[in-house]
C-alpha cells in the first residue's frame, strides 16, 4: 500500500507542467536522495515509468537516467508481489516469469511506441508542495520499441487503474490548464484530497460525464453528442461516438497529442461539409492537415462547435463547446492557417487534441465521474 506524508496539513500535490514538443511535462522528484526526472502527462497511461540505468536499450535522451544504486528508498517488485498481481493489470503485467515483475505498455497505435521494464517502489516529492510520498508503485525502463521524445525521461500515468498517480495519492479529484503549447507561462497539475469546488463563473464551465469502455480499460472517455459546422449538426452515426453496440468507438482527450483525429467515417462527413460550406483553401497540404488557409485578416473561418452530454443534473440534456479561432487554428507554416483536424485512419477512436483546448482548465472529478471544462482559466 502506498503511503503518503505530507509536512504541511492539507498541502495537495501540484507541480508545474510544461508546454514541451506538442506535450504536456513536468519535473517529479524520485529516489532518497532525490533524482529528477521530466515526465509527459498522459491521461491514457495506467502507469508511470521512466527509464532507468545501466540500459544497453533505453531510447537517446537529453536527460540523465534515473540511477536506482543511488536510492536508499528504490525496490523491486518480484512476481509474487500483491502489485504484480492485479487482475486489471494482467495485460500489462503479462505472466509474470522469474523473478522480476515486469511490464509492457504500448502508446499511439499509429506509432507503436512500447515502453519495457522492471516494476519498483521508490519516494516521490513534488516540487512545489511539501509532499512526500513513500513506496510509489512505477516501472523502471530498461527497453522500448518505436519513437520517444528524447527530451522526457518517460511518462506520468495519469489513465484509470489502480497504479496511476491519481489513484495512489487517493486523489478525489485532479486537473491541469491546457496553456498554448508556444506559451512560457506554465501551468499546474494538482491533486486534491477533497473536491474542489468551482472556481469563477459557471458559465464559462461545462460538465460532461465520463464513460468507461472495457476494450480499453485505461481510458477516461467522454460523453459525446456531435459536431456542428456552422450551426449545421453533421449525420455522424452515434456508434462513432460510442453508443450502441459498437464499443470499439468512444471520444477520448489526449494531451499528448495536439491534433483532433476524427475515425474515417466521421472525417469524411466532416471534409464534405467543410468543403461544402468553404472553398477559400490553399491546393497544398501540410502533412496530416488537409484544410489550410493563406492568413489574412479578411478570412472567414467555419464555426464550429463540439456537442456533449450534460454532466450536471440540474442542466439542459446537452452542453456545447464552440471553438475560438485560437482553437481551431494551427500555423504549421508562416503565413498558413489549417483546421487542426485529422483524420484517424487505423483507428476507431475520437481523439481531442489541446489545440482544441487552448485556455481550458480540466478537471476530473473522480467521485461523480465527470470532466468539468473551465474555459480562460489558464
Amino acid at each position: 500500500m502506498v503511503k503518503r506524508e505530507t509536512v504541511m496539513e492539507h498541502d495537495e500535490p501540484n507541480a508545474d507542467i510544461f508546454p514541451a514538443d506538442d506535450a504536456y511535462a513536468m519535473f517529479l522528484g524520485v529516489g532518497t536522495p532525490v533524482q529528477i526526472v521530466f515526465l509527459m502527462i498522459d491521461t491514457g497511461s495506467p502507469i508511470t515509468w521512466f527509464q532507468c540505468g545501466p540500459c544497453t536499450h533505453c531510447y537517446p535522451m537529453r536527460r540523465p537516467l534515473f540511477n536506482p544504486p543511488a536510492s536508499t528508498s528504490f525496490r523491486q517488485l518480484g512476481c509474487y508481489d500483491d502489485t504484480c498481481l492485479i487482475p486489471m493489470m494482467r495485460s500489462i503485467f503479462g505472466n509474470c516469469k522469474g523473478w522480476n515483475c515486469r511490464y509492457n505498455v504500448e502508446y499511439d497505435m499509429k506509432s507503436q511506441s512500447r515502453s519495457f521494464g522492471v516494476m519498483v517502489t521508490d519516494t516521490l516529492n513534488f516540487e512545489h508542495s511539501n509532499v512526500e510520498v513513500k513506496d510509489f508503485v512505477m516501472g523502471c525502463g530498461n527497453s522500448y520499441e518505436g519513437p520517444f521524445r528524447t527530451q522526457f525521461s518517460g511518462v506520468l500515468g495519469l489513465g484509470r487503474g489502480p497504479l496511476s498517480i491519481q489513484n495512489q495519492l487517493h486523489s478525489k479529484a485532479f486537473s491541469f490548464c491546457i496553456v498554448s503549447l508556444g506559451s512560457e507561462k506554465p501551468s499546474s497539475l494538482v491533486f486534491y484530497e477533497t473536491l474542489p469546488k468551482q472556481r469563477g463563473n459557471t458559465n464559462t464551465s461545462i460538465m460532461v460525464p465520463l464513460r468507461e469502455n472495457s476494450r480499453y480499460p485505461f481510458y477516461y472517455f467522454v460523453q459525446f453528442v456531435g459536431i456542428s459546422i456552422n450551426g449545421f449538426m453533421l449525420d455522424i452515426p452515434s456508434s462513432v461516438w460510442g453508443y450502441g453496440l459498437n464499443y470499439d468507438g468512444g471520444v477520448i482527450i489526449d494531451a499528448g497529442k495536439v491534433l483532433t483525429y476524427l475515425p474515417s467515417e466521421a472525417y469524411n462527413i466532416f471534409r464534405s461539409e467543410i468543403l461544402r460550406t468553404d472553398g477559400n483553401f490553399t491546393k497544398k497540404r501540410y502533412k496530416e492537415l488537409e484544410f489550410c488557409y493563406v492568413e489574412s485578416p479578411t478570412n472567414v473561418y467555419p464555426t464550429v462547435e463540439f456537442f456533449f452530454e450534460n454532466g450536471n443534473i440540474a442542466g439542459e440534456n446537452f452542453v456545447s463547446f464552440k471553438l475560438n479561432n485560437r482553437q481551431l487554428l494551427i500555423t504549421p507554416h508562416e503565413g498558413i492557417v489549417c483546421l487542426s483536424f485529422a483524420e484517424a485512419k487505423n483507428s476507431a477512436l475520437t481523439v481531442i487534441g489541446t489545440n482544441h483546448l487552448q485556455g481550458t482548465l480540466l478537471t476530473y472529478n473522480l467521485v461523480d465521474d465527470i470532466i468539468i471544462f473551465t474555459c480562460n482559466k489558464c
